[in-house]
């Protein structure tokens, strides 16, 4: 049993359970919003970084392997931005004043900004693996 807590974590006075206050805290929300337009950019930013070594080694696997990585912090993104949904699933409209509809907004947020990103980041691969990157 989760005993409510009166948190001030989204801004102002909110009744949390336990798990309210680890998947509703500004850490969790900002994580599932901003994971994927990092990884995109850490993975577009590396990605042209390695070029000149991976022609000259031969090793174009490295650049699919940065690709892989960034697809992979998008979706811990996305799953942090689900399971803060899953908190404030019942807090509708998410155009709301109230602390647990702004989380609420912050999460759809999340899985657009993760979804709109990992098609971004696959977009963005493409022309590596249908071109040689040394040509």
């Amino acid at each position: 049993m989760a005993a409510d807590l009166r948190g001030d974590l989204l801004g102002a006075e909110a009744d949390l359970t336990h798990a309210g206050v680890r998947w509703l805290s500004p850490l969790s929300l900002w994580t599932g919003i901003a994971a994927g337009p990092i990884a995109w950019a850490l993975d577009l930013g590396i990605s042209y970084a390695l070029v000149k070594w991976t022609c000259g080694s031969q090793r174009n696997s490295v650049l699919h392997l940065v690709t892989a990585m960034a697809l992979a912090i998008t979706v811990v993104g996305a799953a942090v931005a689900w399971l803060s949904l899953q908190q404030t699933v019942t807090d509708i409209p998410s155009d709301g004043g109230h602390p647990r509809q702004r989380a609420h907004f912050m999460a759809l947020l999340g899985l657009a900004s993760s979804a709109l990103f990992a098609v971004t980041i696959v977009a963005g691969a493409i022309p590596r693996w249908m071109l040689d990157a040394c040509q």
